[in-house]
């Protein structure tokens, strides 16, 4: 039988990853921390809804959680009540959130000192790929743990890779987000850049997706600038969150990233204009103010 998986942080990006566990045959056990209604959804759906935090790590071997930044899943794991407080030795911690590595690496160090195991494993793949089970999944950790838990990540992802040991998952993900938030940033440069020159911007889109600097963001992106939606999928803050910390471990190399830092920018400015809780897709408004240009479909 399955083991008892615990849930912490079901919201937009982890609620359907739990349901996706329950649907696969795990029992799951989350509990209300801010917003009750994502948990009473996964109780609807078969999920036990813990009393506390405390009481969810004591009847869970195994906890997952999805947690947007470094400072929660340390509070999870080092606060009251927490993994290292109240978890059972035996157990496995996964942390699932994209995190600053040297946070990971202290984090695996406390756990395994109460006997409790520590998987990194970020995800990409949107809102989308985590309601259709089709996330990619960056796991660093023990080759044994990761076995352990791998049934619950096929669960959730379609392509789950071990990278290697503690803070390998996280590493990956920041290089995966450095190519994909620059990605995004040059597209929200160019598309404005090509209005303001007299081109059409759903035949720019077609052009540039089938082009030699395509990638496979351009066309989906593209559209929902195009139809100016940009409900956050991937928030603008936390996608600049992740681009700090990539600069950060390259500084640890020495290396000063200057693609990277450009594309950070790009995000500092977009936060200026108070764009934190939209989608990415709305770098793109940086461009289109100081080039005085909309970029829309028909």
């Amino acid at each position: 039988m399955a083991e008892r998986i615990g849930f912490i942080g079901p919201g937009a990006m982890g609620a359907p990853m739990a349901a996706n566990l329950l649907r696969h045959g795990f029992p799951v056990t989350t509990f209300v921390h801010r917003n009750p209604e994502p948990a009473l959804a996964l109780e609807a759906q078969g999920a036990r809804i813990a009393r506390s935090r405390a009481a969810l790590l004591e009847e869970c071997p195994v906890v997952l959680a999805c947690l947007p930044t470094s400072a929660e899943v340390e509070e999870v794991v080092l606060g009251s009540g927490g993994v290292v407080e109240s978890g059972s030795p035996g157990g496995v911690f996964v942390d699932m959130g994209t995190s600053r590595p040297a946070s990971t690496r202290m984090l695996a160090e406390r756990l395994g000192a109460r006997g409790i195991a520590m998987l990194d494993a970020p995800i990409t793949g949107g809102v989308r790929g985590a309601r259709e089970g089709t996330l990619t999944i960056y796991v660093g950790g023990a080759p044994e743990v990761f076995a352990r838990v791998r049934p619950a990540f096929e669960a959730m992802g379609r392509t789950v890779l071990h990278m290697g040991g503690t803070a390998a998952g996280h590493l990956t993900k920041l290089l995966n987000n450095i190519l994909s938030l620059a990605s995004m940033a040059a597209l929200a440069e160019v598309l404005p850049l090509g209005v303001r020159l007299g081109l059409d911007p759903p035949l720019l889109v077609q052009a540039l997706a089938a082009g030699s600097g395509a990638t496979t963001m351009i066309p989906g992106r593209g559209e929902r600038i195009l139809q100016r939606d940009f409900t956050a999928s991937f928030r603008v803050d936390l996608a600049h969150k992740d681009l700090r910390l990539a600069q950060e471990v390259a500084q640890e190399v020495n290396l000063p990233p200057p693609v990277t830092q450009a594309a950070a920018m790009t995000f500092t400015m977009a936060r200026s204009l108070g764009l934190d809780a939209e989608d990415t897709v709305a770098v793109v408004k940086v461009w289109e103010r100081l080039l005085g240009v909309e970029v829309r479909g028909r």
